[in-house]
């Protein structure tokens, strides 16, 4: 019954049916967008909600690790028929799945600020965010536990933040997009000291009409000195918008106008009745950036969300270069990405 309510929740929140035919990515909407990024306070962090209309909400972190584990958490609020906070955490290594952990939660037995980032689930404090002014520093600890696992780590920003607003009139922001992580993991018995790179972002005022589209591709791939997050929004099966945005390390940001950014899916396989891209080209060029980058699926995980919404979540090898006002590094790791499907 429980599932039947949920799957109820969020067609009323986001809409669409489903669909096997993979999008072609390559052509722009044409509709005059172009995301616009800007600085973040510390209470863009924080919880939005929408009052007493339906709405998901949710704040995503991910950390790749020396050791070759990696670890991805996240919480997610679906208001609407039920008032429902979701925890997950999977725990990775070598790109494999060692732990896949969920649990839904009441609202009512979730804190949930508004003011800054915070989230206590009965009792327990899940989420805390900070900034230094001295520093310029955005910092976050999280402390999600199962029975089967747990991660505690702390994640100290390296780059500025930012947000913006995406083509349905939802909103991204991304308060990390590189961190310095350090902390511990823990599989069944078995505890693991760990140090890596950090990625966090959160993601509010999603509606129906952002169910009317196809969905979206996400990722990031980073240097020494720079981090790429990209995206491309599905609006129709032939038509998408790109958005690209390079970090400095201990500096800022800059948005790729769409007109430069090229994005090409190959090695087309079936998975789980969709047919989807094993292998990524991702480039940009404007007159002081220039990218472009291989990303070739190491692993994919599946995960059918309440029933209708398709999501895969890419472990991929990135190989490639990133060049900033003359200055290049090479891009070679293991990098996540996903690619969710509405309909």
């Amino acid at each position: 019954m429980k599932h039947l309510l949920c799957l109820l929740l969020v067609l009323l929140v986001i809409g669409g049916n489903a669909g096997s035919i993979l999008a072609a990515y390559t052509e722009s909407d044409g509709k005059g967008y172009e995301f616009a990024p800007e600085d973040i306070t510390l209470a863009d962090d924080a919880f939005h909600g929408r009052g007493k209309l339906p709405f998901t909400e949710w704040w995503y972190f991910q950390a790749m690790f020396d050791n070759g584990y990696s670890a991805l958490m996240s919480v997610r609020v679906v208001s609407g028929l039920l008032d429902l906070v979701c925890i997950r955490l999977d725990i990775y290594n070598n790109s494999m799945v060692l732990s896949h952990q969920k649990r839904w939660y009441p609202l009512r037995d979730v804190v949930l600020s508004s003011e800054r980032p915070f989230i206590q689930v009965q009792g327990h404090t899940l989420m805390s965010g900070s900034y230094d002014d001295s520093t310029q520093t955005f910092t976050f600890v999280v402390n999600v536990t199962f029975p089967e696992s747990a991660a505690q780590l702390c994640f100290v920003g390296t780059t500025t933040g930012w947000k913006g607003e995406l083509p349905g009139g939802e909103w991204w922001v991304v308060s990390l997009p590189n961190a310095d992580v350090t902390g511990a993991l823990r599989v069944h018995n078995t505890v693991v000291n760990v140090t890596g790179v950090g990625y966090h972002d959160h993601d509010w005022n999603f509606r129906r009409k952002t169910g009317a589209t196809r969905g979206w591709q996400w990722g990031t791939c980073c240097t020494q000195q720079y981090t790429v997050v990209w995206a491309n929004m599905l609006s129709t099966l032939a038509a998408s918008q790109p958005i690209l945005v390079v970090s400095t390390r201990d500096a800022g940001y800059v948005s790729i106008p769409s007109e430069s950014i090229w994005f090409n899916p190959q090695d087309i396989h079936l998975n789980h009745r969709r047919f989807i891209p094993y292998f990524f080209t991702l480039g940009a060029m404007t007159d002081d950036v220039f990218l472009i980058v291989d990303l070739e699926a190491v692993s994919v995980q599946h995960e059918q969300f309440l029933g209708l919404i398709q999501y895969w979540r890419y472990h991929a090898r990135g190989f490639g270069t990133v060049m900033v006002e003359g200055h290049a590094e090479t891009v070679d790791g293991v990098f996540v990405a996903e690619y969710l499907r509405f309909r």
